[in-house]
């Protein structure tokens, strides 16, 4: 199950939810989220192309994230990303 607990997070899923619904609105939700501080994800971290397509580029993003999520949102190795963020 995921959790929302930060606000960066709260605005990368409504950013998705509006994008797979083709609202422009998206944009806006993006702007919001990279207004969020964060803390980049390492340039060797599993998945790094995948996750950075779909919007998540800091841990905060991911915090909270589920494999179900992560695998909807295009990204393969799920299991692997939530191992490594949870040793960040």
């Amino acid at each position: 199950m995921t959790t929302i607990a930060r606000a960066r997070r709260y605005y990368l899923l409504k950013r998705q939810v509006a994008a797979a619904s083709r609202e422009p609105i998206s944009s806006i939700w993006q702007a919001k989220q990279e207004e969020e501080p964060g803390t980049a994800l390492p340039a060797d971290f599993p998945s790094l192309i995948a996750l950075r397509r779909a919007g998540y580029t800091t841990v905060e993003d991911i915090d909270g994230a589920d494999a179900n999520e992560l695998r909807q949102a295009g990204v393969g190795d799920a299991e692997a990303v939530l191992a490594a963020v949870a040793l960040l």
